[in-house]
């Protein structure tokens, strides 16, 4: 959402389901509306699956008369109970004691302090609300936190969002959408429990809790002494402990966890902050509030940590109670609205280093705590989190307190803690993940066991069991020798197709001229250029980039990753029945794999048309000899599947392979280029000792420049595209690291295991192309270098693309000098699809002095 506001303002709108919405961006905007306007935004929108969980009821989803007595009496009752007075420190501290002792008796070893955390959090909302805490053996309570991580899971799913979008439809269908409406119910059922008891021991002249004070109220409504209009009922009482409950707990329990990670992964952010809390505090006393002033670095670390976390990054929903008018838009009455508090917490002309962890956004030059007005993690306005002041509280002495008592760091992977096999349930069905270069080589190279492939029903519902990728058994195999054989004779792997790539490059490097060192998003430019030399194989020509087939080919195929990648595509997978049902992108991509192959069978048709058996211009030309051949094979013959279907598919594979791995992989490239520039300046002086600038780089450079190559491979390895490879089926049972692996069960290579294992590397988590330098600066292979896979389905266009790579990325190098743009920092997070690309970003590539 942030990135759209900078195409389309601020303030703009879009459709989410059956309604469309206004999203708000930017401080200034988000002021203007929360603050200024507040009164036309205090309202919530009817969702349907809230409406009839809440019934309109207690305070984060009422509205008019109901929410303002209901905040007005939670908010004095809670303060008059020592919310955010020191009174309440030593309930907080003693809490912490408890938690405490439970992490002190797993001796250090790692443990998921999800249900620990929740329930040290959720113990200060009770000790309030019900006027007690709860043991954290409690079966009671524990099944209460379940219920509260399991029902915010789903809420916070597609299934809600499908909820709120089609509640005609959804009412009917079965799914988590019901499981979470008895899941609140249950829960509801807990606190009338509570109150049945407070009932049997309530001295209205002595209240001990939140809960007590609510049934004074009640009772002074019901003797006619309290408001005309009061709202104070049994059934607003359980709403509003529920929602006291509900936020008291979840967010502050998730910051504190973001907490725990922000320091495993900087130990020596951690080691500052308890040196700084040592030389305040020491370890005689336990921390105060009043000790925050004396601890600037500390307070800066939690403040980021929240920024960062970001933990409620659309805030609630609002809606207009009228008509507004904010910055050029009139928003009409009852539009929903969204304050995106992302686009503040993240943005660039706030704060220095938005991607960053950085403490230092909250320091002067003294190191002095600093304010900053766009820090907004609990919103602003009317509806700001009612709870803030506990939550600051909270996080304070809870995060001061284990930074006190323990060192945080993490644990050995999965592979470390159940060995190399083990077994993970995905949906509905078991799949078992290999680990470490010797499992997968057993696997995957030694034995025919898992040359299979799962049959996936987003394919099988659009898709033959056809082509290269997906298929399986005599008609796979021959397809893929056919393959293999036709590219080499089309010049992949030889000398002969050099002369393409460089052409292309020609192509590729005036359109990164034009931009004068301006920044730009060569994403689509890369796949344009990388698609060619594909095409230029499997079609015999090459489309011009303003070609509007070509772009369509282009823009479908990247859009096809991106769902295939999504939750949308696993949904499908693990629930087909139901999702062939409901609307959603699943269905999109199903008509993008239709135009795909609508586009190939354009070109297999226009081939037909001037097509010479005896003078073969590319892939489609031979397979058409193919399929003439087999028209005349004997009935004892077993079908190799050469007919125009399995050429149709075996051109979508070649084309969808050979265009979006080599450019994600060279995208991944640019970007390391810009971040590590002195690495970008040796390969240049390579290039420019070797090559110089009057030639064009050839494969036969390759020998001779060793750090160019070595750079090429960390690329690969740290951008690790295809972290878990694509599936494997195995055809039989067999043994492997000691399990006996059924015949059907779905095997993930985890390449990853291999590409970043610390007994393969010597910084694995570092980009350091010296992993493949000896000490005499020479090239050196590894065999734990695998981005290819490896084995029967080892990756049919290796050869094509580490010759694409190398020089593709050997003439970028050589013709220019990438940099971000100016005040922009790199960022090396990956976006999850089918691989593992670049977030989106712009570039700027400034011609070198020739």
């Amino acid at each position: 959402m942030t990135k759209l506001a900078e195409k389309y303002g601020n303030v703009y709108s879009m459709r989410m389901g059956q309604s469309w919405m206004v999203v708000l961006n930017g401080f200034e905007v988000l002021k203007e509306a929360l603050v200024t306007q507040g009164d036309s935004l205090a309202d919530r929108p009817d969702l349907p699956l809230f409406v009839e969980i809440s019934s309109g009821l207690g305070i984060v989803f009422s509205n008019g008369n109901i929410w303002r007595q209901q905040r007005r009496f939670a908010l004095s009752t809670l303060k008059y109970f020592g919310f955010g007075k020191k009174s309440l420190e030593p309930v907080i501290l003693e809490e912490f004691s408890n938690c405490a002792k439970d992490i002190k008796s797993l001796n250090g070893k790692p443990f998921n302090p999800h249900l620990l955390m929740n329930k040290a959090i959720s113990n200060i909302i009770c000790s309030l609300v019900f006027g007690h805490r709860f043991e954290y053996g409690d079966e009671k309570f524990t099944k209460l936190m379940r219920w509260f991580d399991k029902g915010l899971k789903i809420e916070g799913s597609i299934w809600a969002q499908l909820y709120n979008s089609f509640p005609w439809l959804m009412r009917r269908l079965p799914g988590p959408h019901q499981t979470v409406q008895n899941i609140w119910d249950d829960v509801k059922d807990f606190i009338r429990e509570e109150i049945k008891e407070h009932k049997q021991n309530w001295d209205p002249s002595d209240p001990k809790d939140y809960i007590d004070c609510f049934l004074n109220e009640i009772q002074t409504g019901l003797s006619g002494k309290g408001q005309a209009d009061s709202t104070f009922d049994e059934e607003n009482l359980v709403a509003s402990t529920w929602d006291l409950f509900l936020a008291g707990s979840e967010t502050t329990s998730t910051t504190l966890r973001w907490a725990f990670l922000f320091m495993a992964k900087y130990p020596e952010i951690q080691a500052k902050v308890q040196a700084e809390i040592d030389s305040v505090i020491g370890q005689s006393r336990h921390p105060s509030m009043e000790d925050r002033a004396n601890l600037p670095y500390t307070d800066a670390v939690l403040h980021d940590i929240q920024r960062m976390g970001n933990i409620v990054p659309l805030s609630l929903p609002h809606v207009t109670s009228r008509d507004i008018q904010l910055g050029d838009y009139t928003i009409p009455k009852g539009v929903t609205i969204i304050p995106n508090l992302t686009s503040v917490m993240f943005d660039k002309n706030e704060w220095e280093t938005p991607n960053t962890f950085n403490p230092g956004h909250f320091l002067n030059k003294e190191g002095k705590f600093v304010k900053r007005a766009a820090f907004i993690p609990f919103s602003a306005g009317k509806r700001v989190c009612l709870g803030e002041n506990l939550a600051r509280m909270e996080l304070f002495l809870f995060f001061t307190s284990f930074m006190q008592h323990f060192n945080f760091s993490m644990p050995a992977g999965l592979a470390e803690t159940y060995g190399n096999v083990y077994s993970l349930k995905m949906g509905p069905e078991w799949t078992v993940v290999l680990n470490g270069l010797s499992t997968l080589q057993e696997g995957l190279s030694k034995s025919d066991h898992l040359s299979d492939r799962p049959s996936f029903p987003i394919h099988t519902d659009v898709i033959p069991d056809l082509g290269v990728i997906f298929a399986n058994g005599y008609s796979w195999k021959q397809q893929r020798r056919f393959a293999l054989s036709t590219l080499k004779y089309f010049g992949v792997g030889k000398r002969s197709l050099e002369s393409s790539i460089l052409e292309e490059f020609k192509y590729m490097s005036k359109e990164l001229a034009s931009h004068k060192g301006k920044p730009f998003n060569l994403h689509f430019l890369m796949n344009n250029a990388v698609s060619n030399i594909i095409c230029s194989l499997i079609f015999g020509h090459r489309f011009d980039y303003k070609d509007k087939k070509f772009l369509q080919l282009i823009t479908l195929l990247d859009k096809g990753v991106q769902i295939e990648g999504s939750v949308w595509a696993q949904l499908y997978n693990s629930f087909p029945v139901l999702m062939r049902r409901l609307p959603g992108p699943h269905h999109s991509l199903q008509q993008i794999y239709r135009g795909l192959m609508d586009l190939m069978k354009t070109e297999m048709d226009a081939h037909r048309e001037d097509w010479n058996p005896s003078e073969p211009r590319d892939f489609i030309d031979c397979y058409l000899s193919e399929i003439q051949k087999h028209q005349d094979k004997r009935d004892d013959e077993p079908d190799a599947c050469f007919d125009e279907g399995n050429l149709v598919m075996c051109s979508f594979d070649l084309f969808g392979a050979g265009t979006e791995t080599t450019s994600t992989t060279l995208r991944w490239g640019v970007l390391y280029m810009a971040k590590y520039t002195e690495i970008q300046e040796k390969v240049q002086a390579e290039i420019d000792r070797v090559i110089g600038q009057s030639r064009e780089p050839s494969m036969e450079d390759r020998a001779n420049m060793p750090y160019t190559d070595a750079v090429i491979h960390e690329i690969q390895r740290m951008g690790n595209i295809v972290p878990l490879s694509l599936p494997h089926l195995t055809n039989r049972d067999f043994q492997l690291g000691g399990y006996t692996i059924p015949k059907g069960t779905v095997i993930i290579p985890n390449l990853t295991s291999v590409m970043f294992d610390k007994n393969e590397w010597e910084t694995p988590n570092t980009f350091n192309p010296g992993h493949f330098l000896n000490k005499e600066g020479k090239f050196v292979k590894k065999a734990a270098f695998i981005p290819f896979s490896m084995g029967k389905r080892v990756c049919l266009g290796e050869n094509l693309a580490r010759m694409e790579l190398f020089l593709f990325f050997t003439s970028l190098m050589q013709r220019f000098t990438f940099s971000m743009p100016p005040g922009v920092e790199v960022m090396l997070k990956a976006r999850f699809s089918i691989s593992l690309s670049p977030q989106p970003f712009e570039i700027c590539a400034t011609l070198r002095a020739e």
